[in-house]
């Protein structure tokens, strides 16, 4: 599986190209596709999508592709959380 958190492909993308055989799984993806369609930002939408495959993973109703997905997510973003936690600096 290739890493979600490279920017260098738009996470809509990156989220057309998964295909998990459970279907509250793939209905989590298939909803953040809508919400990047209806304008919500990428960060938005991940931390979405963490928060729902975190619940299925609580309830140990994930998938071994979900997790191995839930796990890729959960990976550190360097760029991204540095720009973040940059940007709260000059708050």
């Amino acid at each position: 599986m290739k890493p979600l958190h490279k920017k260098r492909e738009p996470l809509r993308k990156k989220l057309e190209t998964i295909h998990l055989e459970e279907a509250v799984e793939q209905n989590i993806l298939n909803a953040a596709i809508n919400q990047l369609d209806n304008g919500e930002t990428e960060y938005a939408v991940l931390k979405d999508i963490k928060g729902q495959f975190r619940k299925l993973a609580l309830n140990k109703k994930l998938s071994q592709q979900g997790l191995s997905l839930y796990t890729e997510l959960q990976r550190p973003n360097l760029d991204l959380d540095t720009a973040l936690s940059s940007m709260s600096w000059f708050q």
